[in-house]
């Protein structure tokens, strides 16, 4: 049962297995009137243990009381968001909810959490297929995959992902998103995969900040290659950047916030058995994302707390960490290039 499972899962299980047996022995002792003493020796457990355990008199320690604090609040947060926080998320939402402890570590928050049988519960989805159309107007992808951003509203972002429930009509949700501080700068959700859905956001977006002239990125859907659409981000002063044809990639950002926010909704709100249901969830869990989700990034600060501390200009340099996976995979496809190439000249 132990053998595979993490150091401190293993400590957790064995130490269900002592209070068990402490358990087990006081029983026992007050069905049958069994000796503590040689039921202890027998269990391999030392008698004092035995004895402290069930001391009601016994005041716990400093560090007993601050993981009681720490416990405490681990379940609130998991009872809130239905055990969305793995423990990096977790400690993060510690550290932030709990400002006056002293700076909480995870292996402590995994160690509780451990010990309450919490863990993250997200569900994974299956890519949805789309039929491919022909663009009216193309742009050339001037991002380039520097998804990094100096300052607010210098990159933006989009797509169209759906939400799907059984039973349900389908949500289609478009999000423009800031690059700076992954904040979703505006959004739309409709029935339909139409123009309206896009225009719907595009222009949340240039309300909230139409001083705005950032980089507009997005994939080569028909919505997006329209020559309407592009006359409107020329007069609002963006330049549109475009995805390659099946370089998903290209928009990665975009695509994984999507699939993070599709996650929460099912963890947050399980229960939905309308389209209008559907449609407030899938807000409510953009607004927890703004305002309750942390990000290692930004150093435990949600989006939402990013983007006030940038508006006051208070601008924090906070570049994507580089990923040495991805980086060691395309150096191998760079060195395969360059044996091929010697092989030919020679």
């Amino acid at each position: 049962m132990l053998a595979g499972q993490p150091k401190y899962r293993q400590a957790v299980i064995r130490r269900r297995w002592k209070l068990e047996t402490y358990h087990l022995i006081r029983d026992c002792h007050q069905k049958y009137n069994w000796k503590i003493n040689l039921m202890c020796k027998w269990a391999k457990i030392a008698r004092s243990a035995y004895y402290k355990y069930f001391d009601t008199k016994r005041e716990p320690g400093e560090r007993e009381k601050r993981d009681r604090r720490i416990e405490a609040k681990i379940i609130e947060i998991a009872q809130s968001n239905n055990s969305l926080f793995g423990t990096e998320k977790m400690t993060m939402a510690v550290n932030r909810q709990m400002p006056d402890e002293k700076p909480i570590y995870h292996k402590t928050v995994y160690r509780l959490m451990c010990i309450n049988s919490i863990s993250s519960q997200k569900p994974r989805y299956k890519k949805p297929k789309f039929k491919h159309t022909t663009p009216e107007k193309i742009a050339e992808n001037k991002l380039k995959r520097d998804f990094n951003a100096s300052k607010p509203n210098e990159k933006w972002c989009t797509d169209i992902t759906e939400v799907v429930v059984q039973g349900l009509p389908k949500a289609y949700l478009c999000t423009v998103l800031d690059l700076y501080d992954r904040y979703p700068v505006g959004y739309a959700i409709s029935k339909r995969n139409d123009v309206a859905l896009v225009q719907t956001a595009y222009e949340q977006a240039v309300k909230t900040y139409p001083n705005a002239h950032p980089l507009f990125h997005s994939d080569r859907g028909f919505q997006f290659t329209r020559a309407p659409f592009q006359n409107q981000l020329g007069e609002q002063g963006m330049t549109q950047s475009m995805s390659r044809v099946g370089c998903c990639i290209d928009n990665g950002p975009m695509e994984g916030w999507q699939g993070i926010i599709k996650e929460m909704r099912v963890v947050l709100h399980p229960q939905v058995v309308s389209y209008d249901e559907l449609n407030a969830s899938i807000c409510k869990t953009i607004d927890y994302y703004i305002n309750e989700d942390p990000q290692k990034r930004f150093n435990g600060l949600t989006a939402g707390e990013m983007r006030k501390e940038a508006m006051r200009g208070n601008i924090k340099n906070c570049p994507i960490a580089p990923n040495h996976r991805i980086e060691g995979y395309w150096k191998t496809i760079k060195e395969k290039k360059i044996r091929e190439a010697k092989k030919i000249l020679s």
